[in-house]
C-alpha cells in the first residue's frame, strides 16, 4: 500500500480520485505471418493496448471540482493520468502509469460513508512498468 493509497486519477496536477482496488490489463496484438511452403506460420508482435478498472474515493476536498473535471474529461473526450501502485516506497515507487480515456464513471454516496467511484479506462499510448522515477 502508498501511504494509503494504492493508485490515483490526476488531471493536469490535481488528483481526482484515490483508488484502493484496481486491476489493469495489458495485452499485445499477435501477427501470423504465412509463407509459401513453410509448414508452420511465423509471428510477428503488433500493437499494445492496456487497460483499467478502479474503484475508490472521489477528492471533494477542493469544492466539488475533481467530480466536475473527472466528468468533463469523460465527456470531451480529454485523457486523464493514472498511476497504479504496486510497493510502499515513497520516494521511488514501483508503479503502472499512463494516459488514457474515462469509458465508464459511477459515483456512489451515502449519508455515513465517504464519495466512492468506480471507473473504467482504456488506455491512449504506452503504459509504463515498472515507472520508477
Amino acid at each position: 500500500m502508498y501511504t494509503g493509497i494504492t493508485g490515483k486519477v490526476k488531471i493536469g496536477d490535481n488528483d481526482v480520485a484515490y483508488i484502493s482496488n484496481w486491476s489493469v490489463e495489458d495485452s499485445m496484438e499477435v501477427i501470423e505471418v504465412s509463407r509459401l511452403g513453410e509448414r508452420y506460420k511465423d509471428k510477428r508482435a503488433g500493437q499494445g493496448n492496456w487497460t483499467a478498472s478502479a474503484d475508490g474515493t472521489v477528492v471533494f476536498g477542493n469544492d466539488g471540482k475533481s467530480h466536475e473535471a473527472i466528468f468533463t474529461a469523460m465527456h470531451s473526450g480529454s485523457p486523464v493520468e493514472c498511476e497504479f501502485y504496486l510497493d510502499s516506497n515513497e520516494d521511488k515507487p514501483v508503479k503502472f502509469s499512463g494516459n488514457g480515456l474515462i469509458e465508464t464513471l459511477s459515483v456512489d454516496l451515502s449519508a455515513e460513508d465517504k464519495g466512492n467511484i468506480s471507473i473504467s479506462i482504456s488506455g491512449v499510448g504506452e503504459l509504463t512498468f515498472p515507472g520508477k522515477e
